[in-house]
Formats: structure tokens, C-alpha cells, sequence
């Protein structure tokens, strides 16, 4: 997908075309509930570029390449067009627009000029404007963002911002509703892809370092076009995540750098082609859109939206001790939107103790981002309920249900928590057919009153340990590849707390058809493709086929100590040459990340991207395959980088 010419015109001059950039998969959420209207604007659209339009006093100011100034012609690689400039346009009483005229003042200069941002009292703009004075090493000149002063109706003593530089680009400004917040996109070295989200605080009368957003926000591709909302609603482009096609509108919670689960806008808002430059009035009902979608007058067209649903709000979250109000910074809160299948319908569902109790041990509720507390700033939906769970060593495990309403109806939304009455619980995971004790199994321990679930790994003699509440119910299941899972229900109304111990023994029984029997001999040197390590198109994550794989590997890592390893990731070929060289490396890093996450030091470990480079399939560039077949080549292998013990097979 070629971005369209748009975005060659709001960044550089002169500059190559952005290359292709393919979407990134993961893992959206459904967007808040309510539907659009999209409406073209052709009171103000021509045939040339008309985009980023921002409500401003009684209309609204956009950016439009009409005005007649051509791009000249430094190469014969650069496409030719027209730069842009501001304009304003005055609306009436009935809603329909009045011919725009040019922004007046020291705006609109030789070059672009373009995507405006306000403070709160309307008289200083930021905006977005090629450098006059200088260019980048490479002979580019970049845009940089400069503020103007309102002085009787002109736009004057434009001053650029410190943070700009010649050898990147700084462009389109927000300002948060207090005009202490700037969001702004850039291309400046560190970022996760070509455009990053940037945030600047403001520090006086300047504006302090830039922080980049992280990966909630930015991805592979380009994020551009930034708009914060009243409500610290922060809408933005992209290529770079999985969306409908072109650039999507996306939308995201700030708390300052902290943003919330990614939300990608539906139709109409997001189409087939580039839609971008979302922007809204302060109560976040109605706005503007850019779309090249068909139907428009020219290139690019301004859309007006209107929304008519239910938007999330942030609520402030703390959780306290019961009895002492004291507030507890460090406990663990997870808030999550209540199910129409809740827990107590679950338990009454027909199913043998079996069943029951795996379900409930393999029920985790993964879907809830981990917090610290206090102040969180929790995104909520005003008119659903939400299940709160807090987890802190010393205290009791609380869940409940609160509406939001109840979340958003006080400044901040205190969670009290009780001293717990935990006793040590103690088992040991055993081998059903020899009674010896199974290291390096996987217990699931879950707490029936806040159905919060904890991972534990049985140590070298098969035991594990973690605090039990004396006043709940737990479930605890055992596994490990190569055995059938087991899971009993462990009532501690039956336990004698007065003891302080309780104890549990879990047996698990070999699955012989299960085994595979090694057949490699491992030495320095050696690669093993691993069989089931494969990855959806365009995503970096462990799929739970992947994991199961992994933990074999773990298991091993585990057995011989001077065991070291290179992970190494390959990809199909499908894009380009460089982007699947990126991609194969964050599969490596991520295959890297998960086995150090079961304990195995990062030492041990070497992640290498290989890309397209060594195809196990006729798959080539042009050539046509099915996806089946473009998986085989989506894979990671390992290959011993060390290993003293002899003997050793796989």
C-alpha cells in the first residue's frame, strides 16, 4: 500500500515517497458503541488537496494546496503538485460554509504550511511548516512545528520550537484542553517505525524533551496526524496497525505518556482508502475527517462526521486499607467490563467436578491490563459495569462489581482492602505412574473469591508454595507437556487455619502417545526447526502453539546448564526485503522474551532475524501461494551455540 500524495506534500521537500508499509496484526477491542455519519464537505472541497480541518471560532481552519503555488522540481524522482497552505472558512447559522479565505499574517510562507493546533485562549497557534532556513544532511528539508501569535486578527512573530532539527521532521501539533500537553508526529531517531507520536511538556515558556508514546501507540508503520480531545481522547493515523486498508483513524486514552487498549474507528469514519486528520468539537459529537475515498471533488476531501453513541471516560482509581485509609501505591488492580456470562452462572452450569474445575483453573482473565495503584486513570463506558480486582502480598484478595457511574461520580474512586488471614499452602506435583516428583510443571492456582489467577513452577523436587486466604475457595490445576492435566478444588472451610500450613499433593498421569521420542543428538552447531513455532502474517507474538514448543525448549534449557542457544525467526515473502528483516527480528526477540520469562537467563539466549533470506518453499517474490503454504516459511529455529554435556538429545 503506496501512502497517498498527501502525506509526500505534509512532510518533506523534496523526498522519495514513503515506502510500503504493510499492517501489523494485533489484538483490537471493539470501539465504543455508537455509530457515524460522513458527509463531504463541498461547500470548501476542490480538486486540489483539501485536508486536516480544525474547528476554529466560528468555523473552521484547514489546509489546501488551491492557492496556486507549485512544488518545483529539485529531481526527476519528485512528483510534482502544489504546496498547501491555511485557510479559514466562516460557518452559518444553518450550518453551510462560507467561501475560505487565506489565513492572514505571517502564516502561509513558500513552502507547506499547515495542520494548526490552539491554546486555550485562541491567540497562539502551533502549526506545521517546511524549514526556510536550512536542510537536513540528506538535502531534505524537513517540516518543523513553529507557534504564531494573534494580533488583531493577523497571524504574527512566528517562532519556531526548540525541539525541531534539521536532519528529522516535527509535524502535526495537539494541544491538550489546558495547552500544557503537545502531541506532535515525528520521524526523529529512536522510534518504533517511520512516523512516531511524540509528547512534549510544556516548561515555561518552552517545551521539554520529547517522549515517545511507546508500542500502545506506535507500530512498524506510520502514525501521523495526532488530535487530542477534552477528554484526553487521543485520535491518530496509521499504516502500521491491522486495519480496513490505507490509513485508519485510530483512537486511544491518555493519561499523559500512559495510553489505553488501542480502538480503531468503524465505518464510515475508517474505508478501504486513507482516512486521516480526525478531528472533533469539544463535546466530541461532530468533527472532521480527511478520506480519498470516491465520491469527493479532488485528491483529498474534507468529511464532516457526526457520532451519536457512548464514549469512554476516565475514572480515577485508588485502592486503601479498610481500616486506616491509608493509600496502598503498590497494590496489584485489575478493572475489567463484567461478562454476560458471569462466574456464578458458570459454577451452576451442568459439568462433572472435572470439568468445573478446569474450566474455572483455565479461565484467566488475561484480558484486563495490570496496574499499579494509586491513580490510575481507568478508561470506562458510562451505563456498563466493571469488575474490580486487587491483589497486594499481606492483604485479602477483593473483587467486585461497580457500575461506572459509581467509578466517575467522585473525584476518586476509593477501593478498600482488608488485612488478610493467609496461611501457607504448600503441594507437590507427583507422576501418577512412578510417584516420583515432576519438576518444572505448571501450577494454575485460582482464588474462587476474586477469581484471580496465579502461575507457579514446581521446583526440582516437584513442590511449589504461595499464601492461602483461609475465607476462599481455591482451584488448583497442574500440567506439563507429555502428561494429563490435573485439577482438584480445594475448600479451605475444610482446612484447620489454627495450623497455619495446608498441604496438596497433584498427580499427574504420562500421556505415552503424547511423547515424542528425542532423535537428535544435540552438539555445537546443530539446528532444530521447531515444528509447531509458527506465526500469524504480520504479527510478532507467541501464539499458544508457539508456546507449547517453547516450553520444551525451556525444559531443556533448564536440564542442561551450559546449554546456549540462537533463536532464529524467517518470515514469508510478502513485503519488502527490509520490513520482513525488522519483523523476523522482533519474532526472534519475542520467542527470546518469552523463554526468559520462564526463567531462563537472558545470557543464554541470541535472537536473529533472518527475514526472507532462506525460504524452505518455492514462495518467492510474484510468486502466488496460499497462506498455508506461506506459513511453512513463517518460522524460528535454534541452532547450539554451546553445550559441554555429552549425550544430549532432542
Amino acid at each position: 500500500m503506496e501512502i497517498s500524495s498527501k502525506i509526500l506534500f505534509a512532510l518533506l521537500l523534496p523526498a522519495s515517497w514513503l515506502g510500503a508499509q504493510r499492517a501489523v496484526d494485533v489484538n483490537l477491542q471493539a470501539p465504543p458503541v455508537g455509530t457515524y455519519t460522513v458527509e463531504n464537505m463541498a461547500d470548501i472541497n476542490t480538486e486540489y488537496l483539501d485536508y486536516c480541518a480544525v474547528p476554529y471560532g466560528s468555523g473552521v481552519m484547514f489546509t489546501s494546496a488551491r492557492g496556486g503555488k507549485r512544488v518545483f522540481v529539485c529531481d526527476q524522482d519528485l512528483v510534482t503538485g502544489r504546496f498547501s497552505d491555511l485557510y479559514f472558512a466562516k460557518e452559518d447559522a444553518e450550518g453551510r460554509f462560507f467561501s475560505p479565505d487565506m489565513v492572514s499574517g505571517d502564516i502561509n510562507g513558500k513552502y507547506h504550511d499547515g495542520a494548526p493546533t490552539f491554546t486555550p485562549d485562541g491567540q497562539t497557534m502551533i502549526f506545521s511548516r517546511n524549514n526556510r532556513d536550512g536542510q537536513s544532511q540528506k538535502g531534505l528539508i524537513d517540516l518543523k512545528i513553529y507557534a504564531a501569535k494573534l494580533n488583531r486578527g493577523s497571524w504574527e512573530d512566528v517562532k519556531e520550537l526548540t525541539f525541531n532539527d534539521d536532519d528529522f521532521s516535527n509535524c502535526h501539533p495537539t494541544l491538550s484542553a489546558d495547552g500544557n500537553l503537545l502531541y506532535f508526529s515525528s520521524n526523529r531517531p529512536g522510534g518504533y517505525g517511520g512516523m512516531d507520536i511524540y509528547l512534549s511538556k510544556k516548561a515555561g515558556e518552552d517545551w521539554g524533551l520529547p517522549i515517545n508514546l511507546g508500542p500502545n501507540v506506535n507500530s512498524v508503520g506510520d502514525e501521523i496526524f495526532p488530535f487530542l480531545t477534552a477528554s484526553n481522547t487521543l485520535y491518530f493515523s496509521s499504516n502500521g496497525w491491522k486495519g480496513m486498508g490505507g490509513l485508519d483513524v485510530y483512537a486511544v486514552l491518555m493519561g499523559g505518556v500512559e495510553a489505553s487498549q488501542l480502538l480503531p474507528l468503524p465505518a464510515p469514519i475508517n474505508s478501504v482508502y486513507d482516512d486521516f486528520a480526525f478531528t472533533s468539537d469539544k463535546r466530541e459529537l461532530k468533527g472532521y475527517l480527511t478520506s480519498n475515498r470516491p465520491g469527493g471533488k479532488g485528491q483529498d476531501d474534507i468529511y464532516r462526521w457526526n457520532f451519536n453513541g457512548v464514549r469512554p471516560q476516565l475514572a480515577n482509581v485508588c485502592v486503601v486499607d479498610k481500616v486506616t485509609g491509608t493509600r496502598i501505591a503498590d497494590a496489584n488492580l485489575k478493572i475489567r467490563p463484567a461478562e454476560e456470562t458471569t462466574w456464578s452462572a458458570l459454577e451452576q452450569a451442568p459439568k462433572t467436578e472435572q470439568e468445573y474445575v478446569v474450566l474455572y483453573a483455565e479461565k484467566i482473565t488475561d484480558k484486563a491490563p495490570a496496574f499499579t495503584s494509586c491513580e490510575v486513570k481507568v478508561p470506562v463506558v458510562p451505563g456498563e459495569n466493571y469488575y474490580v480486582e486487587v491483589n497486594k502480598a499481606g492483604y485479602m484478595p477483593m473483587r467486585l462489581l461497580a457500575t461506572a457511574t459509581e467509578m466517575l461520580a467522585q473525584p476518586e474512586y476509593l477501593v478498600p482492602i482488608e488485612t488478610s488471614r493467609a496461611i501457607a499452602f504448600t503441594g507437590v506435583v507427583r507422576n501418577r505412574a512412578t510417584d516420583i516428583p515432576i519438576p518444572g510443571s505448571t501450577v494454575k492456582v485460582l482464588n474462587k473469591c476474586t477469581n484471580d489467577v496465579q502461575d507457579y513452577q514446581t521446583s526440582a523436587n516437584g513442590s511449589f508454595t504461595f499464601p492461602l486466604d483461609c475465607q476462599c475457595d481455591y482451584v488448583v490445576l497442574a500440567q506439563k507437556p507429555g502428561f494429563a492435566k490435573h485439577a482438584k478444588l480445594w475448600k479451605t472451610g475444610e482446612v484447620n487455619c489454627a495450623e497455619g500450613t495446608a498441604t496438596i499433593a497433584m498427580y499427574l498421569a504420562p500421556e505415552t502417545d503424547m511423547l515424542e521420542t528425542p532423535t537428535t543428538e544435540l552438539e555445537v552447531g546443530t539446528v532444530i526447526k521447531l515444528e509447531n513455532i509458527h506465526y500469524t502474517f504480520n504479527k510478532s507474538n507467541i501464539r499458544r502453539d508457539a508456546a507449547v514448543e517453547l516450553d520444551r525448549v525451556v525444559e531443556l534449557m533448564k536440564k542442561y546448564p551450559t546449554l546456549e542457544i540462537e533463536l532464529g525467526s524467517h518470515t514469508d515473502a510478502r513485503g519488502s526485503d527490509s520490513y520482513n528483516e525488522r519483523l523476523s527480528q522482533q519474532r526472534a526477540n519475542a520467542a527470546v522474551k518469552y523463554i526468559v520469562s520462564k526463567g531462563i537467563s537472558r545470557g543464554r539466549l541470541t535472537a536473529k532475524g533472518y527475514g526472507e533470506s532462506q525460504l524452505l518453499n518455492e514462495c518467492e517474490n510474484g510468486v502466488e501461494c496460499d497462506d498455508a503454504t506461506h506459513e511453512q516459511n513463517r518460522r524460528t529455529d535454534i541452532k547450539i551455540t554451546r553445550l559441554e554435556e555429552k549425550g544430549v538429545r532432542y
